[in-house]
């Protein structure tokens, strides 16, 4: 697309810089996951102290950009979106320090068998993640490709619904058969949600995409 302003170029390069930062950030859940199966609590801690990095480093980037939007990077009618759209996109970095600080406060032990389903839920949200981050790069490349990242992201933001609620039922006839206690219930259900809440953050940023390519095409 046609370049009007020179903070236009410097803005679409912090976006991109953002998104990684945040998608970074959701990667850590693969290196937070094993310790907390393993009951290791001090190498979990300082997993989520790593991730807490990254999502303050995202949100150095999100300030800066803001800046550039205040003093005129974009036409008047796309800063207002973009502004959303970065703040929406933060907002799954928050969620993520949100689930992973809970799985850290947890100290519980960890079923074994529940293992290959937070595995699936973790590598799902990754994933929905991942898409995310292709939309928002596309978004001043392909306003097309960008759009069909964005329906993708809502679609597996279905799938990953589908699991969440197959590991929770799961969770209560665990309680049931006396596998675990209350305790245990609470928390893994309270992960299970946290988790799948990370998607839906990416789900409402996702959804911001086709009003700005409205807004363009109109």
């Amino acid at each position: 697309m046609r370049k009007f302003f020179g903070k236009e170029s410097m803005v679409e390069g912090h976006s991109r810089q953002h998104v990684e930062l945040v998608y970074q950030c959701v990667q850590k859940l693969r290196e937070i996951m094993p310790p907390f199966y393993r009951g290791e609590f001090d190498i979990l801690d300082a997993k989520v102290i790593e991730m807490s990095i990254l999502e303050t480093k995202a949100d150095e980037v999100r300030r800066i950009m803001e800046i550039e939007f205040f003093k005129g990077a974009f036409l008047p009618f796309d800063r207002e979106d973009r502004i959303i759209l970065a703040e929406l996109v933060d907002n799954v970095a928050d969620m993520t320090q949100e689930a992973a600080y809970g799985i850290s406060l947890s100290r519980i032990t960890f079923p074994p068998n529940y293992k290959d389903d937070f595995d699936e839920l973790v590598e799902e949200v990754i994933d929905s993640i991942a898409v995310l981050k292709d939309c928002i790069e596309l978004l001043d490349v392909d306003l097309g490709e960008a759009l069909k990242k964005a329906h993708e992201v809502e679609e597996r933001e279905i799938k990953v619904d589908v699991i969440e609620r197959r590991i929770i039922k799961k969770l209560y006839q665990s309680y049931r058969d006396e596998e675990f206690g209350i305790l245990r219930l609470i928390e893994l259900k309270a992960m299970v949600i946290r988790l799948g809440n990370i998607v839906d953050r990416a789900e409402d940023a996702s959804d911001r995409v086709p009003i700005i390519a409205a807004k363009r095409k109109g």
